[in-house]
């Protein structure tokens, strides 16, 4: 007869085995290795029959097949240096976005690296996109505001830049296949008889805006993919769009060329890499000059599909997620009374026969190594089931080279999932997992890769159960909110890359969706407020502003707080950063609102319970010495709107600006202009051309 102790430690061997022998075990035992290898591809018809075989190569049942590729891929000297790995150097700092003391500009995340948006402003004009049409409006004095200029854009507009004189704009449109020009390009094949859909195409439009009243067209560029995004460093515009390819189809695979007008001026090599994805995109990298309208680049690399990107002033990194089956082997786990009873087949060959007969010592080795084996399982499964690709592109002077891949397990929330310091990238994931015996199981992860891509820290497993909802790295610390019930907000250590660190946490509730710095030891955070409903469950309230104070890394605190509505509320700057409008020197911060009312507006019969719906923007004072103080409020509409069906009402204000002392709000319906210093009081109010893709509810007043 066993000592108790001892038969405790036998029983937990047996229960760790019979959890290695049930759900968690996986096959493969992991994912492929990442190849550092890039490849060019010479013809059309390589590109078509690569990905067919690549497709039929990743696993539907766990296991990989081999890929070997029929073509010959060509490396040459170029694609070597693409390879090589060569590092980016030199830390970027932190955008703020909030402008000179002359007028605002838009909410970036790297400083120097601009972001399009849908409005941008000088120190005295307004350009924003309104429905299909471009408007500029001569904004300051404000008391003389006008519309200067319309301009219809035939296809859909995305988004612009401003360069001094020069707008940039970028639209999408379809172009029917046969409308291509002839030519003897070996990339396109030539037209069958039968029907092709149309391309998704993007346009960048150049225009010469030095007469606002009437803006000139100097360059008119397409590529086809739809548009990803842009980023303009200097007069550089880097343009991406991604082409989604459908292997199994009765037409020609189109291929992106750069094109003015009808003429060819860029035809982008192709790259790709010995590495199947279940599914591709034609991902271009496009760099222009806004100043002079000429092109400088262009390449193709065929990349998975879903793409987040992060711009520093040096490289473009374009990650998107790999989802891999897993397969689970073994039996479901033996009853408990066989396993306490010490029924043999409960032991597996990780045991030896005389394990009854081995010293404690000797036993407590064995059931360690079980335990280490059971958490290499769960780490195999983690990184089969879904893995974040992340590839490193640099760029310089408008000249786009493809650095190094890489990996991290999870999938990413955003852009501001990653940034680059000091040739480094920092990125934080969520991991979500699926076992049979154990169901989901969530959790969070910080990575830190080098110049080459290569993982060289790690801190993992924070937060179990929980997602990110928000992260801002700055300097030597990286700020995350994860929630389910609770909002714990985390300061982490990344001082020493190689050994990231959790500093300090914070639980309160409601979450952030955005945090923003204040300055180096104060965070600003947007999100909802939450609580406790009747049935034990987590409802969401109104919008929430903090103050975080970090100064004590171990124990961060919230200074202040203000809740804005109730159930239903919400704000443009929750899903979009650009919508945040904030500059420390001015003592500004302005977030636009959708306020509800928890007393439902009841005139009559008519709409009885429905929810007062407030339009507009809440402007504050911030200080830590004094928190959120209500400067005054712009308001765009106001009353019954059923917005709960009808989605959004052209009152909601999108995005805010300043220009002098002057306060700018822009809704769908109208750009109001209000004193700083006298917010009541409305200077201007500029109607714009109904955009035609929000619904109009009726106003109950």
């Amino acid at each position: 007869m066993l000592p108790n102790r001892h038969l405790l430690i036998l029983c937990s061997c047996l229960i760790l085995l019979a959890v290695l022998t049930a759900g968690c075990m996986i096959t493969p035992a992991t994912t492929p290795p990442i190849s550092p290898g890039i490849k060019k591809f010479n013809s059309t018809a390589e590109i078509e029959q690569y990905v067919t075989q690549s497709i039929e190569a990743v696993p539907q049942d766990g296991y990989y097949r081999t890929l070997v590729p029929t073509m010959a891929a060509r490396t040459d000297s170029k694609a070597a240096e693409q390879s090589s790995g060569i590092g980016i150097p030199a830390p970027v700092p932190i955008g703020g976005g909030a402008g000179s003391a002359g007028y605002s500009t838009t909410n970036i995340q790297v400083a120097g690296v601009d972001e399009p948006d849908i409005i941008k402003n000088d120190n005295r004009y307004i350009y924003t996109i309104s429905g299909s049409t471009l408007v500029i409006i001569d904004a300051y004095p404000a008391a003389g505001a006008k519309v200067v200029s319309r301009t219809e854009i035939t296809d859909t507009p995305q988004d612009i830049f401003i360069h001094g004189d020069r707008l940039v704009l970028f639209s999408t449109g379809t172009e029917p296949f046969t409308t291509r020009p002839e030519t003897s390009d070996p990339w396109i094949r030539p037209v069958p008889p039968y029907y092709r859909p149309p391309t998704t195409v993007t346009h960048v439009t150049i225009y010469d805006i030095r007469n606002r009243a009437a803006p000139t067209v100097m360059k008119d560029y397409s590529i086809e993919g739809q548009y990803l995004d842009a980023r303009m460093i200097g007069s550089l515009v880097y343009l991406v769009t991604q082409e989604q390819i459908y292997p199994y189809r009765d037409y020609p695979l189109v291929v992106p060329v750069l094109r003015e007008g009808t003429r060819t001026v860029v035809q982008p090599d192709v790259w790709y890499f010995d590495h199947p994805e279940s599914q591709y995109t034609f991902t271009t990298i496009t760099s222009l000059d806004a100043a002079t309208g000429k092109e400088k680049d262009a390449q193709t690399y065929l990349l998975g599909s879903g793409n987040t990107l992060y711009v520093s002033e040096n490289a473009i990194y374009v990650s998107y997620p790999q989802y891999r089956p897993a397969i689970y082997r073994g039996q479901e786990g033996l009853p408990v009374k066989a396993v306490a009873a010490g029924d043999s087949a409960a032991f597996s060959s990780n045991v030896p026969a005389d394990f009854n007969t081995l010293t404690g010592q000797e036993r407590e080795s064995i059931i360690e190594g079980l335990r280490n084996d059971e958490q290499d399982a769960i780490r195999r499964q983690e990184v089969a089931q879904t893995t974040t690709v992340i590839h490193k592109i640099a760029i310089e002077n408008g000249v786009i080279t493809y650095r190094a891949k890489g990996g991290v397990p999870g999938t990413l929330h955003n852009q501001f999932s990653m940034d680059e310091y000091r040739g480094n990238l920092r990125v934080a994931t969520t991991s979500s997992i699926y076992t049979p015996r154990y169901g989901q199981y969530t959790y969070n992860n910080v990575y830190v890769l080098d110049n080459n891509m290569a993982t060289i820290g790690e801190l993992t497993h924070i937060a179990e159960q929980e997602i990110i909802y928000s992260t801002r790295f700055i300097g030597d610390r990286l700020y995350m909110v994860t929630f389910k019930r609770i909002d714990p907000f985390f300061v982490i250590d990344l001082s020493t890359p190689t050994s990231p660190k959790i500093l300090g946490k914070l639980k309160i509730p409601g979450y952030s969706d955005y945090l923003h710095p204040y300055d180096a030891t104060h965070i600003i955070g947007i999100g909802k407020e939450t609580a406790t409903n009747e049935w034990g469950g987590v409802s969401t309230s109104g919008v929430k502003i903090s103050l975080f104070d970090v100064s004590d890394v171990s124990n961060p605190k919230q200074l202040d707080k203000v809740q804005i509505g109730d159930a239903g509320s919400d704000s443009a700057a929750l899903a979009d950063h650009h919508a945040f409008l904030f500059d420390r020197a001015k003592n500004l911060l302005v977030i636009p609102v959708r306020a509800v009312t928890a007393e439902p507006v009841v005139k009559g019969d008519t709409y009885p319970g429905r929810p007062l719906v407030w339009y507009g923007a809440y402007v504050f004072g911030l200080t830590p010495e004094t928190g959120f103080v209500l400067r005054g409020t712009v308001q765009h509409g106001s009353g019954d709107t059923g917005y709960y069906y009808y989605g959004s009402s052209p009152s909601e204000v999108k995005r805010s600006l300043y220009i002098g002392n002057v306060l700018y709000t822009m809704s769908a319906k109208q750009i109001k202009a209000n004193p700083l210093d006298d917010l009541a009081t409305t200077l201007a109010t500029i109607p714009l051309p109904p955009s035609g893709d929000i619904y109009y509810p009726t106003v109950v007043e």
